[in-house]
């Protein structure tokens, strides 16, 4: 029995050995989760840029998911252009009100 165990040390020493001569081989990263400080970046601007996007395609009306980014914008643009117009539009009636609660 000691000599089985007293071979089993040897091997096992033979082969932690080998372990230590040995260049560790590089692990790769599972698809999908990026090591390199670039693309980790890259992915964080690219969630805040949808995240926008979407809190974007909320307050617009007519808006739907399939809409491409550029006419996102463009609609966007128009609707809040639309916005201003009818401020306008208030600010100037109210101005020819002649209402009694004005002083």
């Amino acid at each position: 029995m000691a000599s089985t165990s007293a071979l089993e040390m040897a091997g096992m020493d033979r082969y932690l050995q080998l372990q230590h001569d040995q260049v560790p081989f590089k692990v790769r990263a599972k698809r999908g989760c990026a090591t390199h400080p670039r693309s980790i970046a890259e992915r964080e601007r690219r969630t805040r840029i949808s995240e926008k996007l979407r809190k974007l395609q909320e307050l617009v009306p007519n808006m739907d998911k399939q809409t491409s980014t550029a006419d996102m914008l463009d609609l966007a643009v128009e609707h809040i252009k639309g916005l201003q117009s009818q401020l306008q539009a208030l600010k100037h009636e109210q101005e020819k009100c002649t209402c009694c609660s004005r002083p």
